[in-house]
């Protein structure tokens, strides 16, 4: 056991993944899927990106969300992020890729802390902060929210190398740092990114305010000079994402500073705070005053005790220069007044919808926080009166809260919860339904106040035996992860039963039938309530009603708002033959006047018999930039008809048509910066250039 120990502790990559592995089992089983925004957002996305690589088509255009989006301005999925494409790529997107994708984001991120707290903090100290980040309370209520999980991965590496640019000018440095700025920029939300300007905001005037003594290390003599060459040299290789972007931004309706009512989401409530102390007690009541999702912030109670030192020992000024941002990041996730004032004074925090998404700047605050306390108690002996009077505090504090809820059980709740529980049939799906639903927040008050006594019970009798705390420490982290991960994680199908629902036609992307929307075949409309995008798992162009995605262009919204034109339109195929561009007028769809020859993401070739004389032929994709027709080779000019979709001159008699997506300056962006990543690798393969120093 010694011996597997010492193994773990000097491949502590390894020990990360055991813990991976044990926190998230109950995902990892084959009986429940990870749920909501997940399935029904991000998954229909990546899936439409490797059935057209499988297919042999670069997915520029999605043609099936709200009648075709361009896929690389879609901010909520992640198209850059380079992860996606080798997934595409080899084995392709369904339920069980993109949980393995998920969970090693969540290995990643532990990681990046990891590697974040060993440029300052020992090694014991520096694995537990690693592991209360994997399991900490952001990360297991933000599951679904999977773009936020792909955040919480790569900006430990953006931290990372900042930290190492301005201890060490080195080229790597700025190199591998450039790479992290690309991964975080192309993989997570907008949100994320605009919390993170002012998260290094607020980490620079930090070295600033103390460089003479706290932050000497990072405040070299050429401090300006290296932060703006490293921000220059990772914004010169996300190129392609910046201008894919500004691209997007100008035609899509997220594009424009959000209502009051839209500002106003989703808060994480002072109140939810709580769940530092208590998270599996959150889960319930509307107390919270919030979504389910946005409530825990637990840190584990070795980031706990941490910050607990911290505040009490750590030197005024470095504590009123940590509780700012802190005070900051928490005002803003907590919305109310305090998001509209800030998105009065502060630039971009207006476009952001979910105030909770800002939640991760303050989780990540305090778990440094804390791991910085704990290093402090082993350097400084009389810190651990403290850390022993503190251990003391939280465990009567858990005491007395438990024996008030088992007061207030037996006074109130008495025997009805189990009654119940007793009287359900066998299984373990009913059993996990039965308790997220009906278990009282009395109960669940009460259960995590024994876990937590337990726990500190435990490290105050082992103190002196640092392995054994770290087990402890562990365990509470791992079983609050089961105990939490049904309310916020974990949906009631299992993978195999979710993926034989959606996978039921043929792989890859293929022409759709020639007849209306309304008599198209899609999905079981009962699979709506768990996938949202019919349309996409099914491949075909329209829905029966408008879906619900967050990216959607403005001509688009014109055209779903206008009922009379929407009814028309579900009246006909995705390409159909007109004499006039009004509601109401002779159509034609029939495939003898149509044959589609090709048919991809981006391009679709036909050829059309117009014996008829019909004088248009539309396409019901949105006319964004970029799109261009051809008639028997030669390109024509084409307009917006029906409020949003693309429409071309038809000659009398059998002709070709054509119709191609090509944003040409997207494209030569990618290849700009494939060529400064290729340069980078270059410089980094060789040992001279890439150890060169800058600065000194």
């Amino acid at each position: 056991m010694k011996k597997t120990g010492l193994i773990l502790y000097n491949n502590p990559l390894l020990l990360f993944l055991l813990f991976l592995f044990i926190a998230y089992l109950p995902v990892f089983w084959p009986f429940f899927h990870l749920k909501n925004d997940l399935i029904t957002q991000n998954l229909p996305t990546r899936f439409v990106i490797s059935e057209s690589i499988y297919s042999g088509y670069f997915p520029w255009w999605n043609p099936y969300i709200h009648f075709g989006i361009p896929q690389y301005g879609d901010m909520n999925n992640g198209f850059w992020n380079p992860f996606i494409w080798i997934i595409s790529k080899t084995v392709g997107y369904n339920i069980w890729t993109i949980t393995a994708e998920e969970m090693f984001y969540i290995l990643l991120g532990g990681w990046g802390i990891y590697k974040v707290c060993r440029e300052f903090i020992s090694k014991e100290i520096s694995i537990i902060t690693g592991m209360s980040y994997m399991a900490g309370g952001y990360i297991i209520g933000h599951l679904q929210h999977f773009c936020w999980i792909t955040g919480t991965a790569f900006f430990p590496y953006v931290l990372l190398f900042f930290i190492r640019v301005n201890k060490l000018p080195a080229v790597k440095n700025f190199i591998l740092g450039s790479f992290a700025i690309f991964f975080f920029l192309s993989a997570t939300h907008p949100g994320l990114i605009i919390g993170a300007l002012y998260f290094f905001l607020f980490l620079v005037l930090f070295i600033f305010i103390h460089r003479k003594n706290h932050t000497k290390i990072l405040y070299g003599p050429k401090f300006w000079m290296t932060n703006f060459l490293f921000i220059v040299s990772g914004l010169a290789i996300t190129l392609v994402i910046i201008v894919s972007n500004i691209d997007a931004l100008q035609h899509i309706s997220r594009g424009q500073k959000l209502s009051l009512e839209q500002m106003l989401l989703n808060p994480t409530t002072f109140q939810s705070y709580l769940s530092l102390f208590v998270p599996l007690a959150v889960h319930k009541s509307f107390f919270w005053a919030t979504d389910i999702s946005m409530r825990n912030v637990y840190i584990g109670l070795a980031g706990i005790t941490g910050l607990g030192v911290f505040f009490k020992h750590q030197k005024k000024k470095i504590i009123l220069s940590v509780v700012l941002p802190l005070l900051f990041f928490i005002l803003l996730s907590a919305g109310s007044v305090f998001k509209i004032l800030f998105s009065k004074i502060f630039p971009l925090v207006g476009f952001v919808r979910m105030n909770g998404e800002f939640t991760y700047f303050a989780s990540l605050i305090l778990i440094l926080a804390g791991a910085a306390g704990l290093e402090s108690i082993s350097k400084i002996n009389n810190r651990l009166i403290y850390r022993d009077k503190f251990l003391n505090l939280l465990q009567w504090g858990f005491i007395c809260t438990g024996i008030l809820s088992l007061g207030y059980i037996l006074v109130n709740e008495k025997n009805s919860f189990f009654n119940q529980f007793y009287s359900l049939q066998p299984g373990l799906r009913k059993v996990i339904k039965y308790l997220i639903e009906k278990i009282p927040l009395s109960y669940l008050l009460l259960i995590d106040c024994l876990l937590q006594t337990i726990t500190i019970a435990a490290i105050k009798k082992y103190i002196a035996n640092k392995p054994a705390v770290t087990v402890f420490l562990t365990l509470n982290l791992i079983i609050h992860c089961w105990l939490i991960l049904p309310y916020t994680g974990l949906g009631m199908r299992s993978p195999g039963e979710f993926n034989s629902s959606v996978n039921i036609f043929e792989k890859g992307i293929h022409a759709p039938e020639l007849t209306s929307i309304r008599n198209t075949h899609y999905l079981d409309s009962s699979m709506l309530e768990d996938v949202w995008l019919i349309s996409s798992y099914s491949k075909k162009i329209g829905y029966t009603t408008e879906e619900s995605y967050p990216v959607q262009l403005r001509n688009s919204v014109n055209f779903f708002s206008d009922h009379l034109l929407f009814q028309y339109i579900i009246n006909q195929s995705y390409l159909f033959l007109s004499n006039d561009t009004t509601i109401n007028t002779a159509t034609s769809f029939d495939s003898a006047y149509i044959r589609v020859l090709s048919f991809g993401p981006g391009y679709i070739k036909a050829a059309i018999s117009n014996s008829k004389s019909y004088n248009y032929i539309t396409l019901l994709q949105n006319d964004y930039p970029y799109w261009k027709v051809k008639t028997n080779g030669k390109y024509i000019n084409h307009f917006t008809a029906f409020k949003t979709f693309i429409t071309a001159d038809l000659p009398k008699g059998n002709s070709t048509i054509e119709f191609i997506f090509e944003p040409f300056p997207v494209k030569s962006a990618l290849w700009i910066s494939i060529s400064l990543i290729v340069i980078a690798c270059f410089i980094l393969s060789n040992k001279t250039w890439r150890n060169k120093q800058l600065f000194m």
